[in-house]
């Protein structure tokens, strides 16, 4: 059987042909429950200098659809996508679309050829929209109802939120909340040697606070960070910022924020982290922060809370489903942000880091895998040939 999975990406592709990625890691493990032969159907572009990310398993076929959303070149690429695309869900049995402008174009093909699909809501368009620039404003509205409609009307839904995508994208056909995160099995060791690192902490030490998010788009809100950084100095704090994700052209405007502020010795651009590399920088925190405007179920936040590590984030989005009310501050809030880390900082970091610790828990691998196998069975059953 074979299976597309239809998203914008992008993955990125190096000279000897060999494919990476930063946001899909474990789907080749998940999609081949369902069948044998799985392609990715999504934006290709070159590895950039210093980046690589995750090695997009060789099993994988791969799709380059052209970007066709820079409105010099949208009517000729975007036929080029629309012949590809539907080139490709012809010839699948199954496809699973991820919210997306590719998937779009490919739901169109799925009804026109009857092929059965599963549609992902990883996150909210609205928020997405409204939070990335004036146009983003002006589109959100109507986006927002297209999407309502294509997710009410889809016959399976993958949540990745227990309730906030729900609430706000309801469906008529069946669902399941479930992750995106893969956290192999939790070792309580790591528990133990986080408990330690707390045992000698002291408010007056150098913290380290930290977060892992793209630096590209500006509603992951690092910049709020960077300008609380400056105020918690002047309060006598002794902190540092590490900033993982991106490269050093995506992290401009975020280095010059931070030089205009005066604390550039103290934000730490760590670039592009590979899946094997992210335990340790959780593991060096002190604090982990995610300070975005949109977001869905936050991967990071996850593999934080499963390395012990005290979390902070905004009330947003599947974010209070993960962390404790008084964890949380209001989104785009330098004060709210700076009130915030004051007040962690002066907290039982041990009994929130226990608390992260168990939660995580529930979204281990095998946990959610037998979920997410519940779900597909169902899928199987209704349209397995």
């Amino acid at each position: 059987m074979k299976l597309v999975f239809v998203h914008d990406g992008p993955i990125f592709e190096d000279k000897d042909g060999q494919y990476y990625e930063y946001s899909y890691h474990g789907l080749y493990e998940r999609y081949k429950y369902l069948a044998d032969e799985i392609t990715f159907i999504m934006r290709v572009y070159p590895v950039e200098k210093d980046t690589k990310g995750t090695k997009l398993p060789a099993e994988i076929k791969v799709i380059n659809v052209p970007n066709f959303k820079s409105p010099s070149s949208y009517f000729l690429k975007k036929r080029i996508a629309e012949k590809n695309i539907e080139k490709q869900i012809r010839e699948t049995d199954y496809a699973v679309l991820r919210e997306s402008s590719c998937a779009k174009i490919a739901l169109k093909y799925c009804k026109k050829y009857n092929k059965p699909y599963i549609y992902e809501c990883v996150g909210c368009i609205w928020d997405g929209l409204w939070n990335h620039s004036l146009l983003g404003k002006l589109m959100a509205p109507s986006s927002f109802i297209i999407e309502k409609k294509i997710i009410k009307n889809a016959p399976y839904v993958y949540y990745v939120t227990d309730q906030f995508l729900q609430r706000r994208y309801p469906t008529k056909g069946k669902s399941i909340g479930c992750s995106n995160v893969v956290i192999d099995k939790v070792d309580e060791s790591v528990l133990k040697k986080r408990l330690d690192k707390i045992s000698g902490y002291h408010v007056d030490n150098k913290i380290k606070i930290g977060t892992a998010a793209a630096l590209d788009v500006r509603y992951k809100g690092q910049e709020y960070v960077i300008k609380a950084i400056k105020k918690l100095v002047e309060q006598g704090y002794d902190l540092e910022y590490y900033l993982a994700g991106g490269n050093r052209k995506q992290s401009t405007f975020l280095k010059d924020l931070a030089v205009s502020l005066g604390v550039e010795k103290r934000v730490i651009f760590c670039g592009s982290l590979d899946a094997a590399e992210m335990p340790h920088f959780y593991d060096s925190l002190d604090i982990y922060i995610q300070p975005s405007k949109q977001e869905g179920l936050p991967r990071s936040v996850i593999e934080a809370m499963s390395r012990g590590c005290p979390v902070l984030g905004t009330k947003i989005a599947g974010i209070p489903e993960l962390i404790e009310q008084k964890c949380l501050f209001k989104k785009g809030s330098v004060s709210a942000v700076t009130n915030s880390i004051v007040y962690i900082l002066h907290s039982d970091l041990e009994k929130i880091s226990i608390y992260n610790f168990q939660k995580a828990k529930k979204y281990t691998k095998e946990i959610l895998a037998d979920r997410r196998r519940h779900f597909y069975d169902q899928f199987l059953e209704e349209y397995r040939y």
